[in-house]
């Protein structure tokens, strides 16, 4: 039947085939970093995992595993306080509960030494992003939430706001890590956006800090996101985080999701098991559940962040039509100003193991089939935004 059955924005059905711009699939894991386990709030501590042991290098093999599994290079919400190897953290104001007396010397330990050589060795697995120090603030030892903005969504002052970022890179290079961030995930969901060069945005832009994954329901907004879902300012782009399917308290969570995308938030101690050689059977449930659910067309697993990005912008402002006979992926509302956009990008279609396909305005960067799924990996020829496939 040559007539067009269905149209969406995202979706196309014609001839034999179904076309899909897929929506993005990627996991993010937060509160990554902590050596104590214990939940401290209740006596002007930190809330930590809430995790009934101290961490150890299992329980990163575990994040290493899953990345493994998956095929993807996971992003991690470091919480570095507990890596200060020279408790330098007591100059730092709000930094800590004990502020000038900050002293860490139960986390200062060989396990550091161990731990950081394992993440430079698996660095292709996993990206340290930014999450915090600390992740409250505390003003006159008092706990407040949280560290860079208060629970209202107003920032910290921009000198507070340095000087927790000049250290949170100084612990990572007294740990061997070279690079400051590219992510960061805002600690509690307290932030803002829309506020220009006075945002936090502004700031992070001149550290190094490329995106920001957070709800946007929950921050501060002084001017209306570009989308629901997406949105950039000062060269740094903000995707809606979207809601954990499981408390952040909860250990050995068995796998649970409903694929509401991009970002699957979860926490360190979600994926662990009290009895660290336990780790592995919590760890192979989350991955089989998430390769299960992108199998079909309508999502696909982000390999790093970079990509899951630019799928997102591809199908939340691409729109799939007919026109004579062609399927046009038209990228045309892709706005111009949107950082880290241009690229390859994902299409998938359904049924066409029999029917030849031709393409016109594209590079064919990858194409893979699985089962009775095409998978196409895209790059538009010279800023082409009108892409044409012709089933022939």
């Amino acid at each position: 039947m040559d007539q067009l059955v269905r149209q969406e924005m995202n979706y196309l059905a014609y001839k034999n085939v179904e076309v899909f711009l897929p929506l993005p699939i990627f996991p993010i894991i937060e509160d990554v970093g902590w050596w104590r386990g214990e939940d401290g709030s209740a006596f002007q501590q930190p809330y930590r995992n809430a995790f009934p042991r101290r961490h150890c290098l299992a329980d990163y093999q575990a994040l290493v595993r899953l990345a493994s599994r998956l095929g993807v290079r996971i992003g991690l919400g470091m919480v570095l306080c507990e890596w200060d190897r020279n408790n330098s953290l007591k100059d730092i104001p709000g930094a800590t509960w004990m502020g000038r007396h900050w002293n860490n010397h139960i986390n200062q330990g060989p396990w550091l030494d161990e731990t950081a050589d394992y993440l430079l060795h698996n660095q292709d697995s996993l990206e340290l992003g930014l999450h915090a120090l600390c992740h409250e603030f505390w003003n006159e030892g008092k706990m407040e939430r949280s560290e860079f903005h208060d629970r209202h969504g107003f920032m910290r002052s921009s000198q507070v706001i340095k000087s927790h970022l000049n250290a949170f890179g100084s612990i990572l290079e007294h740990n061997g890590f070279s690079e400051f961030p590219r992510l960061f995930f805002p600690p509690a969901l307290n932030h803002s956006f829309g506020n220009g060069q006075e945002s936090i945005q502004a700031l992070l832009c001149n550290y190094g800090i490329r995106y920001v994954i957070t709800r946007f329901s929950r921050a501060r907004r002084f001017a209306p996101a570009h989308h629901e879902k997406i949105t950039w300012e000062c060269g740094v782009g903000l995707l809606e985080r979207g809601l954990s399917p499981v408390p952040w308290n909860m250990s050995a969570c068995p796998p649970s999701w409903d694929f509401s995308g991009p970002i699957l938030p979860l926490h360190w101690g979600n994926l662990l098991h009290p009895n660290p050689e336990q780790n592995t059977d919590i760890i192979d449930g989350w991955a089989e559940m998430l390769l299960a659910g992108t199998a079909g067309p309508e999502f696909i697993l982000a390999e790093n962040y970079d990509i899951c990005w630019r799928q997102a912008a591809i199908s939340y402002f691409g729109r799939l039509s007919l026109d004579a006979g062609a399927i046009v992926v038209d990228l045309r509302a892709l706005p111009k100003d949107m950082p880290n956009s241009n690229g390859s990008f994902f299409v998938k279609i359904q049924g066409c193991q029999t029917t030849p396909l031709r393409f016109q305005g594209v590079h064919i960067v990858a194409d893979r089939f699985a089962g009775d799924i095409r998978t196409l990996q895209l790059l538009p020829k010279n800023g082409r935004q009108r892409i044409r496939l012709l089933l022939t």
